[in-house]
């Protein structure tokens, strides 16, 4: 630990001016919200409409007070600024109507800065109006005419004198002189990464690679966000997703869709939150992606058509559209997807027992879905607004399991189908009002939410063996999910300290039941029926303060839980009933959750952050529930109501700079793992000692502990103007402890000792990227990604090593509201894995060969407002069937 904390301040011997600010061909009324937003102190106010056609492109150093950084992005424009204590105004002095717009360009299109443009009558010589260019060449003038002879000069390049439209002319050439034209002009990349104290920031507008990209292809460039084609933070579990800082509760497809529809002109940046504070939910401890919109205020309405189709060994295919509305006192938004996902996967298991069984299982999933999402924003007020959220999903899952087993010289086949008795319906309601309380930020929020989801599957097994063919059938599992919670936050911006603090009330209410019955070879039947009842308290509180070079942020959370269990049920055989009903159960706890950051800079362009902090991960509903399901004729699971959550610490030491380094050093401490545990027994037909097969059940415990400490990082290069390479590594020791579970038979303790005594080893993984612009226009990209993993580990799972190409060609085209995607993942068949639990062997085709075709299409203003806000109901997170 010590080397490598000595490398990180061996790096900080060369120093690049990092900015506290960089705007890169924005408009004025964006890069002042954005000074605005970074400031306590002073509040700024303007007219929007104004100043949205003056563009700038400026670098503001760090130290700049606010008003002074106010007056460089105004530069020489006609823009008067006033403060008044803490108040600064910004107004246009010409508010004339019409406008000479354009931007000034050297011969090989490098911007011509500080040019100046004058404006005179067209039949006289009378002086109408004046300006200059700024850094990014572009010019802004007031002009009360509609015509003007247009006077262009700069040192260095010819003069330009010409008759003009007061409109937008597009990009004006200039010539240089020849006794110029030895000049050298030395140009750097904006910087695409920055570093906070609780979070990290890809900015995309920085990015110029970004461009026709979706949301979902970016996550690939964003540090520290992917592991093996999925969004984890440094290899913990699947991240949450949050727009504009709110949660997205919607299933994982509804969330690809979403991702694939979104433009990455759309996003300003994209934050990586490894470590959350104690105002998010606690069943956080896989941390957040949050992607931030542009700030676009313009009214209208906009709207887009999305498809896409392909395939594997079967045809995928998805479809939405979207509209949105924009008033000055009431908002809307509405759209409507759907598609059918198919997914094949062949697994091979070996289970090493005296008599070696060997399993060979091919699975088919196809999954149909159609959802609409309504929403809408009141403001009766200038401090109040009103709204509500209204979606609504359609799942109709079905899955086929076919495979034999072998056992003590006995196999057996069996098919096992799952699908819906109905469809599943889930329901998700949300009604919300915000109050700001005064003009420095001060807000107090009231949000209640309401989610349904009700799923009945039919399940039918039917197996085969040289003594025996038999079916049973599953009559019907049904699950009703009923979650309700209010939540009241306060937000208080002060001059010394940013304060948030919250309470919070859940009550989620599982109700399941399970009727299995077989009429071959004597009747038997089995009644489940279990209720679930959780009742959740919270309260947090945290600070954010900022100095110049320093930035704190501390937090703490408590939360209560309160649960009650109840399972009823009885087994028949032969007009014989047995119960199996369980006792009353009751669980009470109390978490207290801390968490604290800090960031500092040394120098400019390097930054240095150490994270801490606490959180709880509640089991899935899935795993709660009691409900036997049959996989296939020799393997069952069933849920586990008395789990636990489990408790994790996490602590993470990050180094950044300018040249586009990035290293984090992190530790991970989980304890009270959720893993579900192997049962292995025997079936015997009839008595028939000699005939008898292998059986294999699970169900979840709270297993053991995990320590996972390692290395990431991150380093991004690029060789050439139309190309841009990433790579990105992740070294880590993994340390699991295993808790013994009496109740597996066959010496399966003593293997799972031998086995897990071996889990203190390296894990690695490698990843690089290529972005290529194949045409001068920028509209053709080219990305190829290779990952390869060298080894991993996942609780008590061993991974070997594996490796997978996905390249990607896309081009838009209508000034980018048409853009097209020609996309294939796997095309070589490599991703295969063999993993390792307990001294169980499995080795599993994945079948993620992939090519696909999306279109995308833009109607209406590219510039309406965007609607969205945070459901604030992570509980329903849980009732996601993990698959």
């Amino acid at each position: 630990m010590k080397r490598i904390l000595q490398l990180f301040i061996l790096c900080g011997i060369y120093t690049f001016a990092q900015a506290q600010h960089v705007f890169q061909n924005i408009s004025l009324s964006k890069a002042l919200i954005e000074l605005d937003n970074s400031s306590q102190r002073y509040s700024i106010s303007f007219v929007y409409d104004e100043l949205e056609d003056f563009t700038v492109s400026k670098t503001i150093r760090r130290g700049c007070s606010l008003p002074d950084a106010v007056r460089e992005v105004c530069g020489f424009y006609p823009i008067r600024v006033s403060t008044k204590g803490n108040e600064i105004f910004v107004e246009c002095m010409q508010k004339d109507q019409n406008k000479l717009i354009g931007r000034l360009v050297s011969s090989d299109g490098k911007p011509v800065v500080y040019a100046n443009i004058v404006l005179y009558g067209q039949t006289d010589s009378v002086l109408i109006n004046g300006g200059v260019s700024n850094e990014a060449g572009d010019f802004v003038i007031p002009c009360n005419a509609t015509q003007a002879r247009v006077h262009i000069s700069c040192v260095g390049f010819k003069t330009i004198e010409r008759q003009m439209p007061i409109s937008n002319v597009g990009t004006i050439r200039m010539q240089m002189e020849n006794n110029y034209l030895g000049n050298v002009n030395v140009n750097g990349r904006i910087p695409v990464v920055r570093s906070e104290a609780d979070r990290l920031q890809y900015i995309v507008s920085n990015d110029e690679f970004a461009k026709g990209h979706s949301v979902l292809e970016l996550l690939n460039r964003v540090p520290m966000s992917m592991a093996g084609g999925r969004a984890m933070i440094l290899g913990k579990g699947p991240a949450n997703y949050m727009l504009n800082g709110r949660v997205i509760e919607m299933g994982h497809e509804a969330i690809q869709q979403k991702l694939w529809t979104m433009r990455a002109e759309d996003v300003e940046r994209i934050e990586v939150i490894s470590i959350p504070s104690g105002r998010y939910q606690a069943d956080s401890g896989s941390g957040y992606i949050n992607i931030v919109l542009q700030r676009d205020q313009t009214l209208g309405w906009t709207g887009d058509v999305s498809t896409q189709a392909g395939v594997s060994d079967d045809w995928s295919g998805r479809a939405s559209a979207s509209v949105s509305y924009a008033s000055e006192k009431f908002d809307m938004m509405a759209d409507v997807n759907g598609g059918r996902t198919t997914h094949k996967t062949d697994e091979t298991a070996v289970y090493p027992f005296d008599m070696v069984g060997i399993s060979d299982s091919h699975t088919k999933q196809q999954d149909k879905e159609v959802a609409t999402n309504l929403m809408f924003r009141y403001l009766p007020a200038e401090c109040l607004e009103l709204g509500g959220m209204l979606s609504y999903q359609i799942l109709w899952p079905e899955k086929i399991i076919d495979g034999t087993f072998s056992y003590n010289n006995q196999s057996l086949w069996s098919e096992t189908k799952l699908s819906p008795c109905d469809n599943t319906n889930i329901m998700n309601l949300t009604a919300y009002g915000d109050w700001r309380i005064d003009t420095k930020g001060k807000k107090l929020s009231l949000t209640y939410n309401n989610y349904k989801k009700k799923e009945d599957v039919q399940t039918g097994v039917t197996y085969e063996t040289p003594f025996l063919s038999t079916s049973l059938n599953w009559n019907g599992s049904d699950v009703d999910y009923h979650i309700q919670s209010g939540r009241f936050d306060l937000s208080l911006p002060f001059d010394i300290v940013n304060i948030d603090a919250g309470i919070s009330y859940t009550c989620i209410k599982n109700e399941g039941s399970l009727s299995i019955s077989s009429s071959e070879y004597g009747y038997w039947n089995r009644i489940n029926h279990y209720s679930y009842h959780e009742k959740t308290k919270t309260t947090y509180l945290s600070f954010h303060r900022e100095w110049d070079k320093y930035t704190i942020n501390a937090g703490l959370r408590y939360e209560h839980i309160g649960l009650d269990r109840d399972e009823n049920g009885d087994y028949e055989y032969n007009n014989v009933k047995y119960d199996t009903s369980r006792p009353f159960e009751v669980f009470r706890r109390g978490y207290w959750l801390p968490s604290f950051g800090i960031s500092v800079m040394p120098q400019d362009g390097h930054k240095i952050s150490l994270s801490w902090g606490k959180s709880i991960i509640r089991p899935n509903f899935y795993d709660l529930n009691p409900l036997y399901i049959y996989k296939t004729g020799y393997e069952s699971m069933k849920g586990n109501p008395e789990l636990e959550p489990s408790r994790t610490s996490q602590m993470e030491l990050r180094y950044h700079n300018n040249h586009g380094l990035l290293a984090s050093v992190y530790h991970h401490h989980t304890s009270n793992v959720v893993e579900w545990n192997y049962i292995i027994g025997e079936w015997y037909a009839y008595g028939v000692g000699s005939n008898n097969v292998m059986t294999v059940s699970s169900s979840p415990a709270n297993r053991g502990r995990i320590n996972k400490t390692g290395l990431y990082l991150h380093y991004q290069c690029q060789p050439a103007a139309n190309l841009l390479v990433t790579a990105e590594g992740d070294a880590y020791y993994y340390d699991y402890k295993y808790k013994a579970i009496s109740i597996i038979p066959y010496g399966m303790d003593a293997l799972a000792k031998e086995h897990i005594s071996k889990l203190h080893e390296w894990g690695k993984r490698l990843a690089i990227s290529a972005d290529w612009y194949l045409n001068h226009q920028r509209t053709l990209l080219l990305n190829a990604r290779y990952q390869h993993c060298f080894s991993d580990y996942q609780i008590e799972n061993k991974i070997d090593d594996y490796g997978y190409f996905d390249f990607a060609l896309r081009y838009s085209m209508l000034n980018d509201r048409l853009r097209l995607s020609l996309v294939t993942n796997d095309p070589f068949h490599q991703y295969i894995t063999n993993d390792t639990w307990y001294s169980i062997s499995h080795h599993i085709n994945h079948h993620a060969h992939y090519i696909g075709l999306a279109a995308t299409y833009s109607i209406g203003s590219k510039k309406v407002c965007h609607i969205q806000r945070d459901k604030k109901d992570t509980e329903s997170q849980r009732a996601i069937r993990k698959q």
